[in-house]
């Protein structure tokens, strides 16, 4: 696909959930994401043949709310006079369905917005604009990637080599979404300040276990800080979870592996789907294994 820029989905270790401010986007604590290679997101733009702004996913047209969506976000940072558009964009991530298909979406966007116009953004300056379209599309920049209560975005690095793959559970789009998910978490749990407070110390232990390059306490820290976020769902007010009796039965064979000596950990965004973070050098092991207890689709995630 000739002239498509690529944007990448990114699984967070230490959770983004709450915005502190909408003007500028700051999120209530520090997280860190990784990003995943082999889910992304592919987005050209050209001239629209039609007498309006068009915007297709996958070959099919978006209704007039999606496409106001799009030309509103994009209208920040790109001429107030010009030609109408045509947005077209495949993704290898199934739409919202808590596989951060709103992080490698925006960052392609940004991407193809940068060439289409001619805008000559630098890195930096595209990280800040995609923050406005998507929170958490600001760290798919970055391989690894912290984002900060300041709204700034640090990369970081470690020396492991990261494996990471999606039992999928399901790929349908979420019956809430994340955004409105997450404002009635922030209005409503009465775990979220608790859950504030431990992602912050989350965020200074995982720092330091990336660089001490400590994969069982990266692990630890992962699985224990999912569990909180999903926490505040549970604890809002009207109560709902993202989780399925399917999504416990894939944590559980994480976990049942793990006692049989396979280092690895489970992770879920706002979704259904659990993702399983790993060492790369044990991949074509631990997915011989999974394939025994999982009879559902496994997407492997990373180059």
């Amino acid at each position: 696909m000739d002239g498509y820029s690529l944007g990448y989905a990114n699984i967070a270790l230490v959770k983004y959930w709450g915005k502190k401010s909408k003007d500028p986007v700051l999120p209530y604590n520090p997280n860190i994401s990784l990003r995943l290679d082999n889910l992304l997101s592919k987005t050209k733009i050209e001239k629209s043949l039609s007498n309006e702004d068009e915007f297709y996913i996958n070959d099919e047209k978006q209704g007039p709310e999606e496409v106001n969506k799009m030309i509103k976000f994009i209208s920040k940072f790109t001429p107030v006079a010009r030609e109408k558009i045509c947005i077209k964009s495949y993704n290898t991530v199934p739409t919202a369905a808590g596989l951060s298909s709103s992080s490698s979406g925006t960052m392609a966007l940004v991407l193809a917005c940068n060439e289409y116009f001619k805008l000559n953004k630098s890195t930096q300056e595209m990280v800040e604009i995609a923050k406005e379209g998507s929170g958490s599309s600001c760290r798919s920049f970055y391989k690894l990637a912290a984002w900060l209560e300041d709204g700034s975005v640090e990369e970081l690095s470690c020396k492991l080599d990261f494996g990471m793959m999606v039992l999928v559970v399901n790929e349908d789009r979420k019956k809430i979404s994340s955004r409105v998910a997450m404002e009635q978490c922030v209005q409503t749990s009465t775990t979220f300040a608790s859950w504030v407070e431990k992602a912050k110390k989350d965020f200074v232990l995982m720092k330091e276990a990336l660089k001490e390059a400590d994969f069982e306490k990266i692990g630890e820290i992962t699985e224990s800080n999912a569990l909180a976020m999903h926490e505040t769902t549970t604890t809002s007010s009207p109560s709902f979870t993202f989780l399925t009796e399917e999504s416990h039965r894939a944590m559980d064979i994480v976990k049942q592996l793990r006692s049989q000596g396979y280092k690895c950990y489970f992770t879920m965004d706002a979704g259904p789907n659990v993702k399983v973070l790993y060492l790369k050098e044990d991949q074509e092991k631990l997915h011989e294994e999974i394939s025994k207890l999982w009879n559902k689709k496994i997407i492997l995630c990373m180059e």
